[in-house]
C-alpha cells in the first residue's frame, strides 16, 4: 500500500524545528501540493515527460544530461540562452539520479533560481580565480546558473518537499548506459569540468579524503 501523505512528510517534521516550523511546514506543503495539482501530470509519467511538463510551467525547455562530477556535488543546474540543463551524476544507481533530477527541477519550479545574488556567489564558487562577468562569458552561461548551496536550509526542505510529491508521479527508472553528451550539453560540460576539478583539489586539500568519502552534496 502507498505511503499517505502524512506518513510521507511524518520524519520530515520531526526535525527538531519547534518555533514555529510546524506552521511553516504546513505552508510549504501547500505550496508544494498545489505546484503539483497546477502541473496536472499524468497518473505516471518518466523523467523526460516531466521535464516536458515543467517547461511548458516555466516557459524554457528543460534538458537532463548525466555527467561525471566528480563527487564535488551530486546535481547542477545552468540556464543558457536556450533553455535550462539540468546535470546529474553519471556514477550512482537509476534511484538516485532520478532523486537528484527532481531536486534540480524542484528548484525551477518554485522560482529560486530568479535571485541574482546565487548566480554570483555560485560563479565565484565554481571560479574562484576569474571574476564573476568573465567566467559567465566563457562558460557561455546567462545570468540563471545555478549551484543551490547557495540557499538557506528553509528553500532546500521546500524544495524536498517538493521532490518527494513529484517522486509519486514517476515509474521507476531502470539502469542503462548513457550515450556519451554532445551538442550543447558537451560543451557546457566542458565549461564546467576545470572548475569541478578545482574544487575537487580544494576539498581533498582540506578533508585529506578522495572522492568517495561520503555522498556529494545536491544543488
Amino acid at each position: 500500500m502507498p505511503a499517505t501523505d502524512e506518513q510521507l512528510f511524518a520524519a520530515w517534521r520531526r526535525t527538531g524545528f519547534e518555533d514555529g516550523t510546524a506552521m511553516r511546514v504546513r505552508r510549504i506543503r501547500r505550496r508544494c501540493k498545489q505546484l503539483v495539482q497546477e502541473l496536472a501530470l499524468p497518473a505516471t509519467t518518466d523523467l523526460p515527460g516531466l521535464c516536458e511538463v515543467v517547461a511548458r510551467r516555466v516557459g524554457r525547455p528543460v534538458r537532463i544530461a548525466p555527467m561525471s562530477l566528480g563527487g564535488v556535488v551530486s546535481g547542477m543546474t545552468a540556464g543558457t540562452d536556450d533553455g535550462w540543463w539540468v546535470f546529474y551524476e553519471r556514477h550512482t544507481s537509476p534511484w538516485h539520479q532520478t532523486h537528484i533530477v527532481l531536486h534540480e527541477i524542484g528548484h525551477l519550479l518554485l522560482g529560486h533560481e530568479q535571485d541574482p545574488t546565487v548566480t554570483e556567489n555560485a560563479l565565484k564558487v565554481w571560479t574562484p580565480s576569474v571574476d564573476v562577468a568573465t567566467a559567465a562569458r566563457r562558460m557561455g552561461l546567462t545570468a540563471r546558473f545555478a549551484r543551490h548551496h547557495c540557499y538557506d536550509d528553509a528553500t532546500e526542505r521546500e524544495t524536498e518537499v517538493l521532490g518527494t510529491l513529484l517522486m509519486a508521479h514517476l515509474v521507476p527508472a531502470t539502469a542503462k548506459d548513457d550515450p556519451p553528451l554532445s551538442g550543447d550539453a558537451a560543451e557546457i560540460a566542458a565549461a564546467l569540468g576545470p572548475a569541478l576539478k578545482h574544487i575537487r583539489r580544494e576539498l581533498d586539500g582540506t578533508r585529506g579524503a578522495g572522492p568517495d568519502d561520503g555522498e556529494a552534496p545536491r544543488v
